[in-house]
C-alpha cells in the first residue's frame, strides 16, 4: 500500500514539474500567450450528413457517446437502458437510440439546443453539449478560367478561394472579382477575391457548401503592366539560367475593373522594384504614350497624374539604367537594352558597327566615373556607355580631302581673276 501512494505521489509531482516546466517556456511575466483560435464555429458551422459528434450528458445522469448525421440529415439520442457485465465482473453500461433528430442545416449552437429539448422528455435535471470530431467531405464543382476545372474534394471549413487553389487556380485570363457561386442551383453570391487580397475581408470569400458550384469568367476588362514590377500571380521576377543575375523586367495581365487608375494596377502587380523610374513611366494607348510622373502619384493618388486607365492599355514602368549608350562613329548610335554577358565589341556591332572614320583604339567603355579601355574587349554592365570617337588625323585620305579643297579654292580663285 506505501509503495502504491509512493507511486502516486511521484506521478503527481511529476506532473506538476511538467505543467511548470510548460509555463515557464511558454510564458513570461506581463506577456500574454496567444493560443491558436478554434478551426470552426459552434454559430456558423452547418451540420450535414458525414459529421461526426461527441454528445456529452452531465447532471442526474453522465455519460457520452460519439455519433454522426446520418444520410437524413439527423442525430441519434442514445441513453444507457441496462448494465452488461464484463470480464473483469464490472458492470458496463448498454446505451441504447430512444430518437433521432433532425439537425440538417443547423448550426452547431442551434442543434445543440434542439437535442437538449429532446433529451428533456427523458431526463431531469441535466445539461448537454455537441462536440464536432470529425468533418464531412463534399464535391464542390469549379468550372471557367481555372487551370483545372471539375470536381474539387472540400471540407466545410473551404472557403472559394482554398477549392480554387485546390482546382489549380484562376489561370491568366480569368476574373478574381466577378467569380459567382452557385448553392442549390441558383446564383448565392457574388465572390470577389480581388478584394480579398487587398482587405481581408471574408464577406467576399464566403465558406462553400455541399453541392456548391463556382464559376470563374474571364476578364471584361485588362490591362497589360510590364517593367520594373515584382508581379503577381502567373508572372514573378525570374532569375536568369545562365548569369544567376535578377531579370528586371515583368510582364503580366492584370484585371482592370471600374475607375481604376495607374496607382492602382501598380499595387495588382506587386508593386515597384528598387530599380524603377517612376518619373519616366508610361501607358501606350491607340499608338501613343501618356507619361505618367509616379513619383507624383505615389505622394498623392488624386494628383492628375494617377491617369484612369482603359481597357487594352499598357502601363510600363522602365528602369534605371537598364540600357547601354553607343555613341560616336558607329552606324546608328543610341541607347540599346542591356543583355547580360555582351562585351563591348557586342553592342557596338549591334549599333551597327564602327564608321570609315572611326578609331577603335581610342574607343572607352564610361563607367560611373571611370574609362575602361576597349582593348580587352570587357563584359558591358547596366548603364555604360560605350564611346567610339573619330580619327584626327587619317593619312592619306585626309590629305587627298586637303588637297581637294585646295584645289577646289585655287580653281574659283583663277576663275574669278580672268
Amino acid at each position: 500500500m506505501k509503495k502504491l501512494l509512493l507511486l502516486i505521489m511521484f506521478f503527481i509531482v511529476g506532473s506538476v514539474n511538467l505543467d511548470a516546466t510548460e509555463v515557464e517556456i511558454t510564458s513570461s511575466p506581463g506577456q500574454d500567450v496567444d493560443f491558436p483560435k478554434p478551426v470552426v464555429s459552434d454559430k456558423e458551422y452547418m451540420l450535414m450528413p458525414g459529421d461526426s459528434l461527441l454528445v456529452t450528458v452531465t447532471g442526474a445522469t453522465n455519460y457520452s457517446y460519439i455519433t454522426g448525421v446520418t444520410y437524413e440529415g439527423k442525430l441519434t439520442l442514445n441513453m444507457p437502458v441496462a448494465s452488461v457485465p464484463t470480464l473483469e465482473g464490472t458492470f458496463m453500461p448498454h446505451y441504447d437510440v430512444v430518437a433521432a433528430i433532425p439537425v440538417y442545416g443547423l448550426s452547431l449552437k442551434t442543434a445543440k439546443d434542439s437535442v437538449a429539448k429532446a433529451f428533456s422528455r427523458y431526463l431531469r435535471n441535466f445539461n448537454v453539449d455537441l462536440t464536432l470530431i470529425g468533418m464531412r467531405t463534399f464535391d464542390v464543382l469549379v468550372v471557367g478560367e481555372v487551370t483545372n476545372p471539375g470536381v474539387v474534394p472540400a471540407l466545410p471549413i473551404y472557403r472559394v478561394s482554398m477549392v480554387i487553389d485546390e482546382a489549380g487556380g484562376i489561370n491568366a485570363i480569368g476574373s478574381r472579382a466577378n467569380i459567382e457561386l452557385r448553392r442549390r442551383g441558383r446564383f448565392y453570391a457574388n465572390v470577389n477575391l480581388a478584394e480579398f487580397d487587398r482587405t481581408g475581408n471574408v464577406r467576399t470569400n464566403p465558406y462553400v457548401q455541399d453541392g456548391d458550384v463556382i464559376i470563374v469568367p474571364q476578364m471584361e476588362n485588362s490591362v497589360v503592366v510590364k517593367g520594373a514590377v515584382f508581379g503577381k500571380r502567373e508572372y514573378e521576377l525570374r532569375v536568369a539560367e545562365l548569369t544567376a543575375a535578377r531579370e528586371k523586367s515583368s510582364e503580366g495581365l492584370y484585371e482592370l475593373l471600374e475607375g481604376e487608375r495607374a496607382a492602382d494596377l501598380i499595387v495588382k502587380a506587386g508593386g515597384l522594384t528598387p530599380w524603377a523610374d517612376p518619373a519616366h513611366t508610361y501607358i501606350e494607348r491607340n499608338g501613343e504614350k501618356l507619361y505618367v510622373n509616379l513619383l507624383e502619384v505615389l505622394s498623392d493618388t488624386s494628383s492628375q497624374q494617377n491617369i484612369r486607365l482603359k481597357n487594352g492599355d499598357v502601363l510600363v514602368i522602365p528602369s534605371v539604367n537598364s540600357v547601354v549608350y553607343v555613341q560616336g562613329q558607329v552606324a546608328t548610335p543610341g541607347a540599346f537594352p542591356f543583355q547580360p554577358n555582351l562585351r563591348a565589341s557586342d553592342y557596338i556591332g549591334i549599333a551597327g558597327g564602327p564608321l570609315g572614320d572611326a578609331s577603335m583604339g581610342s574607343a572607352y567603355v564610361k563607367r560611373g566615373t571611370k574609362k575602361l579601355d576597349t582593348d580587352s574587349d570587357p563584359l558591358i554592365e547596366e548603364g555604360d556607355i560605350i564611346y567610339i570617337p573619330r580619327q584626327v588625323f587619317k593619312f592619306w585620305q585626309d590629305y587627298l580631302e586637303i588637297t581637294a579643297v585646295i584645289a577646289s579654292l585655287l580653281i574659283s580663285y583663277l576663275t574669278l581673276t580672268k
